[in-house]
């Protein structure tokens, strides 16, 4: 998250393929930072589907609605590094997703403490 903050925020002009991704990851990261501490059966995935990943733990802690919806929108970005040209994203496309990753970065710490 830090590191797309800091791409969104210094950089001209703004990379926002690599922004989105590191969003992307960001949200993957905490979601899997709370399987591992709820001791999710199966350990974590090697998956990026945020959905699946949401899924695995929605048993286990209060996982809001928006989460799911933030997955279907996020979703396209963790393969954006690979397939650069299969998406056509704007400034506000890195704006949402830099909200949607501090939203889950939140929620997950909020889980924990």
């Amino acid at each position: 998250l830090g590191v797309a903050e800091h791409l969104y925020n210094t950089y001209y002009p703004k990379p926002l393929e690599i922004i989105c991704f590191h969003c992307q990851q960001a949200a993957e990261k905490a979601v899997k930072s709370l399987i591992v501490i709820n001791g999710c059966q199966g350990g974590v995935p090697k998956k990026h589907d945020l959905f699946l990943l949401l899924n695995q733990i929605k048993n286990m802690v209060s996982v809001e609605e928006k989460f799911y919806d933030y997955a279907d929108t996020m979703m396209p970005y963790g393969v954006a590094m690979r397939y650069p040209n299969e998406l056509f994203l704007e400034e506000r496309h890195a704006i949402k997703a830099l909200q949607m990753a501090k939203e889950y970065v939140e929620w997950a710490k909020s889980q924990v403490f």
